[in-house]
């Protein structure tokens, strides 16, 4: 995997590359190169990065430097050929040079429950259907995160869109798809699944009834 200095990763045509940042979601939303993916590095990484990126583009990674060798390793030793090289550097480098970078609105889930009382969006649980079923918060719609590129052109990118997930990355992974894609109007629910109905978010979760099937019913 090829280190590319800071010029040398600006002078990249970029047509056929994504950039993935293996930060911590937080310090992603906080700042990132533009068109950045959020794909952190932890254990589920090497088996995120091929749902979420397709194999036909070639992957630059912004990382930090603490991370590098063990990224390196989990990548030889992964099969995946499409990643080519890392940012010399990381953001940090990036945004000291003076280079523009973009940012990622997220909330937390006590900010969704005001939001989701006063506001009009679209909302989507990126979790697959089968947890979706179990239970969601009223009125998502279900998009598996490993889904949402490919429908994103069915999509309108005017309207307003919440993004939840099992947990906070998966939202801001979600996030920085849709940046990458042309939306601005969104917001990344940056807490687990878990803590949403403790927040007082209205819920949807099946119900068994004698003698029928399973139905949904509000809690």
């Amino acid at each position: 995997m090829q280190k590319f200095e800071l010029n040398e990763f600006r002078a990249l045509d970029l047509s056929g590359y994504v950039i993935v940042d293996t930060r911590k979601p937080g310090i992603f939303a906080e700042g990132f190169i533009e068109e950045s993916v959020s794909i952190p590095f932890t254990d589920n990484f090497i088996n995120t990065l091929p749902e979420v990126i397709s194999s036909e583009l070639k992957v630059l990674l912004v990382a930090g430097e603490s991370d590098i060798p063990a990224l390196i390793k989990a990548i030889k030793g992964s099969g995946l050929n499409n990643v080519k090289g890392y940012l010399a550097g990381g953001y940090e480098v990036w945004l000291q040079a003076g280079n523009k970078f973009d940012m990622l609105i997220s909330i937390d889930a006590d900010e969704f429950a005001i939001d989701y009382q006063f506001d009009e969006f679209f909302l989507i649980d990126l979790r697959d259907k089968e947890d979706f079923e179990k239970g969601h918060v009223e009125d998502a719609e279900n998009i598996a995160l490993s889904d949402l590129e490919p429908l994103l052109a069915e999509m309108e990118a005017q309207d307003m869109y919440y993004l939840y997930g099992e947990t906070a990355a998966q939202a801001v992974t979600a996030g920085s798809l849709l940046k990458r894609n042309g939306f601005q109007r969104l917001r990344a629910v940056a807490a687990g699944y878990n803590t949403l109905e403790a927040a007082g978010i209205p819920m949807f979760k099946p119900k068994k009834k004698r003698g029928t099937s399973s139905e949904y019913d509000e809690n």
